[in-house]
């Protein structure tokens, strides 16, 4: 089969083989052309698009990301805590400190808990578990602060 190919390759004028090879060297081009660079540019185009998205995602995240201000507080976080759901008007049913932290249920208007646990958290406490439940006009809240002290 190879020497009847090649044979019939020989027996072509000189100038219809050139023509061949031009025409394969051309076919070539373009199919690595439209087959390989041309996607590749593509992805290379979606990679770099997708790589700057992100670079600005993290720039919206750093700019975000709330500055800890290190405040000096006299009292320990318990006290602090207790007395801030008192001053806030909620009702607490549980505030126990142990060496897992400190874990609290008290109950209240929900916008009055929600705002207490926003201020709660600014002021620096760590939330390890927390969960809430709607009971009737108000909002359960049980927590769990990581104790630094």
């Amino acid at each position: 089969m190879k020497a009847r190919l090649r044979e019939r390759w020989l027996q072509l004028p000189r100038r219809d083989r050139q023509l061949c090879a031009v025409l394969a060297v051309f076919l070539l081009i373009v199919v690595s052309v439209y087959g390989l660079w041309l996607p590749a540019r593509q992805r290379l185009a979606t990679a770099e698009a997708l790589y700057l998205k992100h670079l600005a995602q993290a720039a919206d995240v750093q700019q975000a990301r709330p500055t800890l201000a290190a405040k000096v507080f006299d009292q320990p976080l318990s006290t602090r805590l207790s007395e801030s759901a008192a001053r806030s008007g909620l009702n607490v049913q549980q505030f126990d400190v142990d060496a897992a932290g400190i874990r609290i249920g008290l109950n209240g208007d929900a916008t009055t808990v929600l705002g207490w646990l926003h201020r709660i958290e600014q002021e620096g406490a760590q939330f390890e578990n927390l969960s809430l439940e709607k009971q009737d006009s108000g909002l359960q809240a049980q927590l769990l602060i990581n104790n630094p002290e």
